[in-house]
């Protein structure tokens, strides 16, 4: 008994089985017999008569035809002048024009219907077009050829829409047309009113477009600006602030992160912008490009404090301008500037040729000298003459004598000696001289003597 049922339960299985095969053939012969005979021509990379499932749209169509049949799966477009807005379908003896660009750009699917049999595809080639300029949703580059193709009664909505409207920053006062008159190299230039032609598509400024129009809408100058600055340092709420460029000033925002700390040091805080329009200096970009053989010597000192100074760094007075609130020290703020505020230097740097250079703490009761002997002295090669204190707020360089004040974070400067270094350009010189002499009085006697 049991091995009677064992076989009816594989033969039940195998009966299964083979039904199951059965209706999968016949699903798949059912499926292939439903295909669409499709005919695309015209401006496609392939025309010619194609095979489709019903549930394929006309675009799929189009881009089959254009797909090389050596190359399957790899896209090669039509040409370039190939319509997307006015391909023709014949159906039953009737002709339905298609905007295909209308469902690419804003999914209207009633201008990319599904296929039918029999259906014919025609794609004409691109005949008038317009261009669309500025504050639009596609990609507008003025250096673009930012064309879109002419239909028969389009206006000027209608290509704004094509060109995903308007982008927030544009400025519906300043639109135009610039159209060509008649069949002449002449041309007009027409205001448009965009916010009436957009809140009535029947109005009269909505102008039926010509070919090679070209439609010109402006940005809003300086829309939403993001300008900024940084505070760093030694203020309460250091980070970045946003400001009105050109109209919130430093001492706005100074007090609005709080102000300095206790431990600021306001004599030696500083501005830093880099703003191109203020940091470029003309005559330093034409010595950047002259020898310095051809230089003055005015030219050539100007020259190396340039290049050695930091650029951007903006004169200002914060002490001043904090403590007093004197608002002829205030200044404008730019994008990008940068305000530091340092911390008070409670030390002074000794560089060169001392014997044990480096920070010593600052003493106000100290001139340089008291801070070189601090320092363990001069050593041997130390050019006594041509010591120099370098301020720290300004970078200046100062020949200092028994009365003159050291600052906090000033830096003494004790440089080598050079025996020759500093008379060389002038031996040279005098050498040049006598021997230039010399030579003119041979010659002189030569001439004498002949």
């Amino acid at each position: 008994m049991k091995k009677i049922i064992n076989v009816i339960f594989l033969v039940t299985i195998l009966l299964s089985s083979m039904c199951l095969s059965a209706q999968e053939i016949n699903n798949t012969q059912y499926s292939s017999e439903i295909m669409y005979n499709v005919s695309v021509v015209g401006a496609v990379k392939n025309p010619g008569v194609y095979m489709f499932p019903p549930v394929s749209r006309v675009s799929e169509a189009i881009k089959l035809a254009n797909t090389l049949l050596d190359t399957i799966n790899v896209p090669i477009h039509a040409a370039s002048n190939a319509s997307k807005r006015n391909i023709i379908l014949k159906r039953n003896n009737e002709k339905i024009k298609l905007d295909l660009l209308r469902f690419l750009v804003l999914g209207d699917e009633d201008s990319n219907p599904y296929l039918e049999d029999g259906d014919i595809i025609i794609v004409p080639a691109i005949k008038e077009q317009i261009q669309v300029f500025g504050a639009v949703g596609n990609r507008n580059d003025e250096k673009l050829n930012n064309s879109i193709e002419l239909r028969a009664g389009d206006r000027i909505s209608d290509v704004i829409e094509l060109a995903m409207g308007l982008m927030p920053n544009a400025d519906n006062q300043k639109a135009e047309i610039v159209r060509f008159i008649a069949n002449s190299s002449e041309t007009e230039s027409i205001d448009l009113d965009i916010n009436a032609i957009l809140s009535d598509h029947e109005c009269e400024e909505n102008l039926v477009l010509k070919n090679n129009d070209r439609i010109y809408i402006r940005k809003i100058p300086e829309y939403h600006n993001k300008s900024f600055v940084t505070l760093i340092g030694e203020i309460i709420y250091e980070g970045t602030y946003a400001i009105e460029n050109n109209e919130t000033t430093l001492l706005q925002i100074i007090t609005k992160a709080g102000g300095p700390t206790n431990n600021a040091d306001l004599a030696n805080a500083y501005l830093q912008r880099i703003s191109e329009e203020d940091l470029r200096e003309p005559k330093f970009e034409q010595l950047k490009k002259t020898r310095p053989d051809d230089m003055t010597h005015l030219e050539y000192r100007y020259y190396r404090n340039m290049i050695t100074e930091d650029s951007g760094i903006f004169a200002n007075n914060f002490d001043i301008l904090w403590n007093d609130k004197e608002v002829e020290y205030d200044i404008s703020l730019k994008n990008g500037d940068v305000v530091f505020f340092p911390a008070k230097a409670v030390a002074i740097n000794i560089s060169g040729e001392v014997v044990n250079s480096g920070l010593i703490n600052y003493d106000d009761e100290l001139n340089f000298l008291g801070y070189i002997e601090l320092a363990g002295g001069l050593s041997d090669l130390a050019w006594k003459s041509k010591i120099k204190i370098i301020r720290a707020k300004t970078g200046e360089w100062i020949n200092p004598n028994k009365d003159t004040q050291i600052h906090p974070g000033d830096t003494i400067f004790v440089p080598r000696k050079e025996r020759f270094s500093y008379y060389w350009p002038y031996i040279q010189e005098t050498i040049a001289f006598i021997t230039g002499l010399a030579t003119s009085i041979i010659v002189i006697k030569s001439l004498i003597t002949n």
